[in-house]
């Protein structure tokens, strides 16, 4: 069955059987329906929503599990290129994703240290004291472990809880750990914490997606050289990285806007992960392999959860992850990732065919 061409009705009774969505459920998801009265608890001075489109993207195969993805998006041709790109995947078996678990990094800033050698060893002597502290803020996300980051100028420590929140992204309560354990912390350490707060660069929460494509289903081995030098091209200049990286975000945020999720604090993960060197550089690498089939990998933070904040108060994301059907939040960063590697791949190949992005109107835009 081609989705793209059933009617947005057909496509409707479609989710309706396969994702076991009920008539309500169904009317919500194509109404967009969020009372003013929910949404003036979710923000402040409420006067009112905005609807933005939700489509499907197909073809999704991901550690051998197959895909619909819900994906919200106002720009023309991004679902459409993250099917196409996923349908030249299947013959090699889709995507395969890799992650490092659910850890976010908490940070409380320590100022007006003397000797950090001796403060150090004072922190590390009570760090269970510190963790147990930590860990009365929720039954179930617990801090592991904690570390500690010196800086000589301006002076100050960094001590870092880190903390597994399980299914949800984790901001909210790595901030209530940061701030009721800060003042133990000014003891221990005689100094004074500033800023307790969550860390976006979230390097414990990595994922990873591999991926390889038949040379002949994408023009030959020419097609794959070029690619190749497209992204060689991002990897030499950070001018081109940020619109490589760009069209990446362009797939994984649709994904987590569907699903209720802070897209900008992925994004700011992502970029921040793409300059850890000092130098910013491409999160994707294509290279070409010994038969000339083009392999592609992506590794970027992917801090997402699905429970908790907007994913539980918006009904149309409860709904999307429905139809999506993952099972843990590290599972929604590997599809994520993977639309995002897909997208990536089909705007390459456009700026090397000098095609248009799957539309049939010359004036579509989209940010490759």
């Amino acid at each position: 069955m081609d989705f793209s061409k059933l009617s947005w009705e057909k496509r409707i009774d479609y989710l309706k059987e396969v994702a076991k969505l009920s008539d309500q459920e169904a009317e919500i998801l194509q109404t967009g329906k969020l009372e003013l009265t929910q949404a003036d608890k979710m923000i402040e001075n409420v006067i009112g929503t905005i609807t933005v489109p939700i489509g499907i993207a197909t073809n999704f195969v991901i550690n051998d599990r197959r895909f619909l993805v819900p994906m919200a998006t106002e720009q023309k041709s991004i679902i459409s290129a993250a099917s196409k790109a996923a349908e030249w995947t299947l013959s090699t078996g889709g995507f395969k994703a890799y992650n490092t678990g659910s850890i976010m990094i908490g940070q409380i800033q320590v100022l007006g240290i003397n000797n950090y050698e001796k403060t150090k060893h004072r922190i590390f002597a009570n760090k269970h004291k510190i963790l147990s502290l930590a860990n009365t803020q929720s039954s179930t996300r617990k801090a592991i472990d904690l570390r500690i980051r010196e800086f000589k100028s301006p002076p100050m420590l960094l001590v870092e809880l880190l903390v597994d929140v399980k299914d949800s992204m984790g901001a909210n309560v790595v901030d209530s750990m940061c701030e009721t354990v800060a003042p133990l912390i000014e003891t221990i350490t005689q100094g004074k914490t500033l800023l307790r707060v969550v860390s976006n660069l979230a390097t414990e929460r990595l994922v990873r997606v591999e991926t390889t494509i038949m040379q002949d289903l994408i023009g030959g081995e020419n097609i794959v050289d070029r690619i190749v030098s497209a992204c060689s091209f991002a990897e030499k200049d950070p001018f081109r990285a940020a619109t490589h990286n760009k069209g990446i975000l362009n797939g994984a945020s649709a994904v987590l806007l569907a699903v209720g999720n802070d897209v900008r604090a992925v994004a700011a993960g992502a970029h921040a992960f793409a300059a850890r060197s000092g130098i910013y550089y491409p999160l994707s690498f294509w290279r070409k392999n010994s038969k000339g089939d083009l392999e592609g990998t992506v590794e970027m933070p992917m801090a997402v959860g699905i429970i908790g904040g907007a994913v539980s108060s918006l009904p149309t994301a409860k709904i999307c992850l429905k139809i999506l059907g993952v099972r843990k939040a590290t599972e929604l960063g590997e599809v994520a990732t993977s639309v995002g590697l897909a997208c990536n791949l089909f705007a390459l190949y456009s700026l090397v065919t000098k095609r248009n992005a799957c539309s049939s109107k010359k004036n579509t835009k989209y940010s490759f």
